[in-house]
C-alpha cells in the first residue's frame, strides 16, 4: 500500500480548476493551484503532535484565480499556547499564490475521541462537505496538503503514506484523554470517599 502510495506521488501533479476532483480517487495524488488566501474561513484542526508537542493543523481555502471555487488548504502545523482559548496567529501571504502539494480526500480521524467536535473554528476533523456547508460556498471535494515553501512559519513535515504515524497520534490523543478520565474518576471517588468517611466519624 505505501509503495504504491508513493509511486502515486511521484507522478506529475494535477493542476486544480473548476473541474470537480474526486479526493478519494486521487487520494495522495501530487496537485497545484493558483488563487488567493480565504483567511477569514481559516478553521484549526484539533489534537495534532508534532515532536511531542500538541497544536494545530491549519486549514484555510484558496480562491482559484478567475472563479468562484475554493481549494481547502492543509497549510501545516503550528504549536498551541497551552491557553486553548487563545488560538495561535497565523502569517498570511497576501496576493495571487502559487500552491503544491499532494490530495487527501479529508483530515485524517484521530482516534475515536472527539470525532466531528466543533468548538468554533477548532474541529477535531475536516471534511470538504462539512467545511463548505460552514463556510458557505463552494469547495472541491478534497484537502490539499500543502508541501511547497512559504515564509508563514509553519511546519510541513507530513508523515509518509503507511507510516502509521495518523495511527499513532490517534493512539497518543486516545491515551491522553483516557489519563485525563481516570484522573477525574479517581478525583471524584476519593472526594466521595472521604465525605462518607467524615459522615461516619
Amino acid at each position: 500500500m505505501a509503495v504504491q502510495m508513493n509511486a502515486v506521488r511521484t507522478q506529475l501533479p494535477l493542476v486544480l480548476g473548476e473541474t470537480r476532483v474526486d479526493g478519494k480517487a486521487y487520494e495522495f495524488h501530487p496537485a497545484q493551484v493558483q488563487g488567493e488566501w480565504v483567511p477569514e474561513q481559516t478553521l484549526f484542526l484539533d489534537n495534532q503532535i508534532y515532536q511531542g508537542q500538541a497544536g494545530f493543523d491549519v486549514l484555510m481555502p484558496i480562491r482559484l484565480a478567475g472563479t468562484n471555487i475554493n481549494v481547502l488548504v492543509n497549510r501545516g502545523w503550528v504549536a498551541g499556547s497551552g491557553d486553548r482559548s487563545r488560538l495561535p496567529g497565523v502569517v498570511t501571504p497576501q496576493g495571487m499564490q502559487r500552491i503544491t502539494g499532494f490530495i487527501r480526500e479529508r483530515t485524517p480521524r484521530v482516534g475515536s475521541v472527539g470525532i466531528e467536535a466543533r468548538n468554533g473554528i477548532v474541529w477535531s476533523e475536516v471534511t470538504p462537505a462539512a467545511f463548505a456547508a460552514w463556510a458557505g460556498f463552494s469547495v472541491q471535494p478534497l484537502v490539499l496538503y500543502q508541501t511547497s515553501v512559504a515564509e508563514d512559519g509553519l511546519i510541513r513535515d507530513w508523515p509518509s503514506p503507511g507510516s502509521g504515524a495518523d495511527r499513532n497520534r490517534g493512539y497518543a490523543v486516545q491515551w491522553f484523554a483516557m489519563a485525563l478520565v481516570t484522573a477525574a474518576l479517581w478525583g471524584y471517588y476519593g472526594i466521595r470517599g472521604k465525605k462518607k468517611d467524615d459522615k461516619v466519624t
